[in-house]
């Protein structure tokens, strides 16, 4: 989220979190009720989401800006980040909490979706794991290479370090999002027996994690919270799920929003967490968990009435075409399905690659500036003074400017050929034909060791370890060392791709 760093018929993944089917028909499944239909895309949440992505992207741009340093070379900097009201403002543009709800909700109604097909884990982590790790893996591959290009053609070593960086950075949300899809099966479990017992322990822990940061000052323990808080957080989105099946209570849900902000309130006044949301974002904090509750009351408070301005096309099926082609409401349903389409198909690469697009167009602007600055003033146009009224003035084109370019790029990204599935299920089974053979080539003991090794090696628990674990590490690499040199693209992209060669692999 901060620089420091966050077909309609078969969408692909969208804005942060992958858009999965959604509202069940009929009542969600409990421990002693399972599920029988299966769940159904609802376009409030896809909706929602692709706005949270464009926040994403208008925060970032924002906030990403550069200046020409005494000696004339351009030095990326952050805007904003000192300006006064900015933590205010935070608490509106914080929307990771509201991310990682949907991102519940989605993994809860896709479980049961595969649930009700009679699938299981396997079946759910292959779906997910293609899905999350496909449009990564183009990523760090193209932008590595990018990159090396530019190293060659002469541009700064420390601009390549600066910009490897920061088309890391918002991986880290990816990284997060690719554990709990692993754990998402284990966590519905205990949704669904225990639910809020799973809701207490989590919060406990949460506030065990912020107590012991703030007596013992020891900063790294809070890092714990990026599995503890998110993971709660995504708990909250089960609960979502669930209650889209049961009539507003405005009252009730109107009182929990307004404790729950009145607890954040109270104590950012105190100072146990800072006024910023993004300060509590790296490490999370239990502020995010707070006003994750706020937004998803205001969300469920406004859902019905988001369905019904989405839906008027299907709930005018009495009137003629004509008269339906001219109902406001209609006009404007069709437009904002076209939109959530959109959005759904391509989200997830504009998430992935709007970092590229500004970082380039600093860059460009950079060098522009460096060519003009013999004229007296000219450099201060081109690379305007942060928050002075000409910076101002260029916000709302420099913001149009990036939205179109990433969504074009997103575009083209999504059409990059990549190896099918069955084609990278059939390489996984040759190198572990091959690895087989290797071990029968050994010694009688060797081969009896490797006789009673192999039915561990598949077994498919272990196996969606090992997929889990080198997609993590692939965007762990391209997170907290970039992708350049080319040496790190290498590694992170072969992680990945070793991820999807087990993944694919896993069967029921």
């Amino acid at each position: 989220m901060t620089l420091m760093l966050n077909d309609p018929a078969q969408p692909v993944e969208s804005a942060v979190t992958p858009p999965e089917p959604a509202r069940p028909a009929s009542g969600l499944p409990t421990a002693a009720k399972p599920q029988t239909s299966e769940p159904h895309r609802d376009p409030v949440i896809d909706l929602i989401r692709f706005g949270c992505l464009v926040v994403v992207v208008i925060l970032h741009s924002m906030m990403s800006a550069a200046v020409l340093g005494p000696d004339g070379t351009v030095e990326p900097t952050v805007a904003l980040s000192g300006t006064a009201g900015f933590a205010a403002a935070s608490w509106l543009f914080q929307i990771m909490p509201l991310f990682f709800i949907i991102g519940g909700y989605a993994g809860i109604t896709g479980w049961r979706r595969i649930r009700a097909r009679g699938g299981n884990w396997t079946d759910y982590l292959r779906a997910r794991l293609r899905r999350l790790v496909v449009p990564v893996t183009v990523l760090i591959g193209l932008a590595g290479l990018g990159l090396s290009a530019a190293g060659e053609l002469g541009v700064s070593a420390d601009l390549l370090a600066e910009a490897s960086l920061r088309i890391g950075q918002p991986l880290w949300f990816l990284a997060v999002y690719v554990g709990l899809t692993a754990v998402v099966p284990v966590a519905v479990h205990f949704h669904e027996t225990a639910p809020r017992r799973s809701l207490a322990a989590l919060a406990g822990a949460v506030i065990v994690v912020d107590s012991l940061v703030a007596v013992t000052g020891m900063t790294g323990l809070g890092y714990l919270n990026f599995l503890l808080v998110w993971s709660l957080v995504q708990q909250l989105g089960f609960f979502y799920a669930d209650a889209l099946d049961r009539p507003v209570r405005r009252p009730i849900t109107w009182s929990v929003l307004v404790v729950a902000l009145l607890a954040l309130v109270g104590l950012v006044a105190t100072g146990v967490y800072s006024p910023n949301m993004l300060v509590n974002l790296n490490p999370p904090t239990g502020a995010l968990v707070l006003l994750g509750v706020v937004q998803m009351c205001g969300l469920r408070l406004g859902h019905a009435r988001l369905g019904r301005m989405l839906n008027a096309a299907h709930e005018n099926k009495s009137t003629s075409t004509s008269e339906a082609a001219l109902d406001p409401r209609v006009l404007r349903a069709q437009i904002w399905g076209r939109v959530i389409a959109w959005g759904n198909r391509y989200g997830m690469h504009v998430y992935l690659w709007h970092m590229s697009i500004v970082i380039v167009l600093i860059g460009g602007l950079g060098t522009l500036a460096q060519a003009v600055s013999l004229v007296p003033g000219a450099s201060e146009l081109v690379l305007q003074e942060i928050e002075s009224s000409w910076w101002w003035a260029t916000r709302l084109p420099w913001l149009i400017v990036v939205m179109v370019l990433s969504g074009l790029v997103a575009m083209a990204a999504e059409r990059v050929p990549f190896p099918p599935e069955q084609r990278l299920a059939s390489v996984g089974r040759t190198i572990a034909e091959v690895a087989r053979e290797m071990r029968a080539q050994g010694s009688a003991a060797s081969r009896a060791g490797a006789e009673d090794v192999t039915p561990t090696v598949d077994r498919p628990q272990l196996r969606t370890a090992i997929a889990v674990g080198a997609a993590t590490a692939g965007i762990a690499v391209a997170l907290l060392v970039g992708v350049a040199p080319l040496i790190w693209t290498v590694v992170a992209f072969g992680l990945l791709i070793a991820s999807l060669t087990v993944s694919a692999g896993l069967t029921s």
